[in-house]
């Protein structure tokens, strides 16, 4: 589903603090393309959607084969191991990843509930995020690979205290061959008991389109 781009145009560069910055520019060929903003809330820059409803960040990114393997050797590098293992590789034509960064400005505590993350497509079709239970059924018998995934992947309730990001993958199954657009949809993310629905709206990007490009 996912075609690779080249050169990787991506740089996530995570601190030590188990923060991580997303900056990119528009490659030539994407899968996934953010649909023009149509709320002063909401920025595009490069292949990333930036939610700032408040003083809440929510940036969301798509991510191209290369740019998965990027993730785990930066988290490899962050964690001074010796080499990032990316349990994705081999199966990116059955996922649609997303890299998602949620920093909290407020003086009121976030939180985020991945298992109530909606990917949906035009047609009305729609998947939520994969949770611990999927992961151990994907790589139970990869105890490596399962340790990666649990690591990497946003699968649980998350606090983010004031002044404080949190940054991790969603996970979903790939979209329908005859989708147009997809609509990731944040369900439940509050700051303090204020609801912040959020919903950030990608293209799907058709091989002839971009074999033109």
């Amino acid at each position: 589903m996912h075609r690779s781009r080249s050169p990787l145009l991506i740089l996530l560069t995570v601190l030590l603090g188990g923060c991580a910055l997303i900056a990119s520019a528009p490659p030539e060929n994407v899968s996934l393309r953010p649909a023009p903003s149509r709320l002063p809330t909401y920025t595009v820059s490069g292949q990333t959607i930036i939610a700032t409803p408040g003083p809440v960040s929510v940036a969301v990114q798509p991510l191209v084969p290369e740019e998965l393997q990027q993730y785990f050797r930066t988290h490899a590098a962050v964690r001074r191991r010796a080499a990032g293992v990316n349990p994705f590789q081999g199966i990116e034509e059955a996922i649609t990843p997303f890299f998602i960064r949620i920093e909290n400005r407020s003086k009121s505590q976030v939180a985020f509930d991945p298992g109530a993350a909606v990917l949906k497509d035009n047609g009305g079709d729609s998947a939520r995020a994969w949770d611990v239970a999927t992961l151990h059924e994907t790589f139970g018998d990869k105890p490596e690979l399962l340790q990666a995934a649990l690591k990497g992947v946003i699968t649980s309730f998350v606090v983010i205290p004031a002044d404080k990001s949190r940054e991790g993958l969603l996970i979903f199954p790939t979209y329908s061959k005859e989708a147009k657009a997809l609509f990731l949809q944040l369900t439940s993310l509050y700051a303090g008991p204020a609801a912040l629905p959020l919903i950030f709206e990608f293209t799907v990007v058709p091989e002839a389109s971009k074999s033109k490009e």
